[in-house]
């Protein structure tokens, strides 16, 4: 028998395994887990190291399964907009921020919610150039569908009165027809494409911030969907280089399929750390942005159903790129909010799946926020994942009726989905919402007391951020349990943590621990 390197004991160790659901013991030899159970004494050796974890609760490490990794490390280095609570704060912090940067340079930044300002204001160009004189910039809203942009930026962009919405997008205008500078969806393109690359240095500031900030909330591993292929190239070359501290399962936007599929010709660089797993694509747009695509219009703007995301606009292509890729043995996963996008995407799953015949695809709808009850049962029939993120639910839960009325009862039907036979994976599509995973299980099953019939168990909870996320990513066979085989990634949390379901507000500072690969980390 083996003796293990460290065998943890006197816990409650939420193990993930249907086999044993729960144990007081588990023991590591090198980077796997060992044993588990009640009674690991056959496995001390001379040299064991035991920890008594003095009635802690162990879970294996938390899975994000849908973070955007860089970006999110960009937004703790720029501008902290998300933290403006009024009009004045939010010229406040971009002021502060701009007061050292050199003259008309470019800043970057977002994160802002106008519904948790004073008074709801959507944010003006004029704010930034109050703020930031001279100085270009797009400060996205928290959910990244809308964007705020300076009259620099505006100008650099040639918008003016004149300029007509791009596909996919739209520009907003005041009375006389001036850009206001709020920018959705595709429009904020126009601005974001003539921002400077950031240097190789940058992105390594970016991803030593992202994999501090995501150990910290207890999260080792992660699904991050990357729109930007310098990205994946920088990321796998840290890959290579071993510089990588959280593991990521990598998607690649849908649109570039050819170019991911020429990288493949040539062979990429996979490790435990770093794979390649399909596509990204959207559908349509975000709530909060009035861009989410619905079968009907919204209630405050009557004239409007939300719109199509440009990836959306060749259905033939979409297709094409979704059944080529899957014939290939890779995942797809689509953006889809409004519940026309939701019922649009599994038509289009459904018609692959036709083509291609039944295999373990494990297609991923990603946030499905708003699902008609005529297409809930679909998911588990097609086979379909509902990748979701319940902080969504929870900042929506402030303003969703005002857009949706009566349809807010199939607002994020977490519980629908799951007793229907849908699989659940969470997420927190960070930097959208913070990568919290305690708080992500507390408002699943809280859900801010906002139609509380979609609550899900504090059981389902925890496993959407372990052992079915991992599903979702096609990592169940080394990660999302504590068995006896997979990489020892855990997180010692604070006892209360298994009575989240009865503390009304999310508790502060549960993870104690985090292990990865068996070894803490700082």
């Amino acid at each position: 028998m083996s003796t293990a390197d460290k065998i943890f004991v006197n816990g409650s160790i939420l193990t993930q395994d249907d086999q044993l659901p729960q144990a007081s013991q588990l023991a590591i030899r090198g980077k796997h887990i060992l044993a588990v159970g009640d009674d690991l004494a056959g496995f001390l050796g001379p040299e064991t190291q035991t920890i008594d974890l003095n009635g802690a609760v162990v879970t294996p490490g938390f899975i994000d399964a849908h973070v955007h990794f860089l970006w999110g490390g960009e937004t703790l280095l720029t501008i902290p907009a998300d933290q403006a609570r009024s009009k004045a704060d939010f010229i406040r912090i971009v002021a502060e921020f701009a007061r050292n940067r050199e003259p008309g340079s470019w800043l970057r930044g977002g994160g802002w919610n106008e519904h948790i300002f004073s008074e709801v204001l959507l944010p003006q160009r004029d704010w930034l150039d109050e703020a930031a004189p001279g100085h270009p910039m797009i400060l996205t809203r928290h959910d990244g569908h809308s964007g705020v942009a300076s009259s620099a930026a505006l100008n650099l962009a040639g918008i003016t009165c004149d300029t007509p919405d791009p596909e996919g997008g739209v520009i907003d205008r005041d009375a006389s027809g001036e850009p206001t500078g709020m920018l959705r969806d595709a429009a904020m393109g126009l601005v974001m494409t003539l921002m400077p690359e950031e240097t190789e240095a940058e992105l390594i500031k970016n991803l030593d911030a992202a994999q501090t900030y995501l150990l910290g909330n207890g999260v080792t591993a992660v699904g991050d969907m990357i729109h930007d292929m310098g990205h994946f190239t920088f990321l796998q070359k840290m890959a290579r280089e071993g510089k990588l501290k959280v593991r990521l399962t990598v998607y690649t936007p849908l649109l570039k399929w050819p170019e991911m599929k020429a990288l493949l010709d040539e062979g990429i660089y996979e490790d435990e750390w770093f794979q390649f797993k399909g596509l990204k694509g959207f559908s349509d747009g975000s709530l909060g942005s009035h861009t989410a695509l619905m079968l009907e219009p919204y209630e405050d703007t009557p004239d409007s159903v939300g719109i199509y995301d440009t990836d959306w606009k060749d259905i033939n292509t979409v297709k094409q790129n979704i059944a080529e890729a899957d014939r290939m043995g890779y995942q797809t996963v689509i953006h889809a909010i409004g519940d026309r996008a939701n019922r649009e995407v599994l038509d289009v799953f459904e018609s692959v799946i036709k083509e291609n015949g039944h295999r373990d695809r494990r297609f991923r709808i990603e946030h499905a926020q708003h699902v008609h009850p005529a297409d809930q049962g679909r998911f588990a029939e097609l086979g379909v994942i509902a990748s979701v993120q319940p902080m969504h639910c929870v900042d929506d839960s402030r303003y969703a009726e005002s857009l949706l009325g009566a349809r807010c009862s199939f607002a994020y039907p977490f519980r629908s989905l799951e007793q229907k036979g849908a699989i659940l994976a969470f997420g927190s599509d960070w930097p959208v919402s913070p990568p919290d995973p305690v708080a992500s299980i507390h408002g699943a099953v809280h859900r801010a007391s906002w139609h509380p019939q979609e609550a899900v168990s504090f059981v389902t909870s925890v496993n959407a951020h372990t052992a079915t996320a991992a599903f979702s990513g096609f990592r169940d066979h080394d990660l999302g349990k504590i068995k006896p085989g997979y990489l020892a990634d855990l997180v010692i949390l604070d006892p209360d943590f298994q009575h989240l379901d009865s503390i009304d507000e999310v508790p502060d500072n549960l993870v104690r621990i985090v292990y990865v690969n068996g070894e803490t980390q700082a």
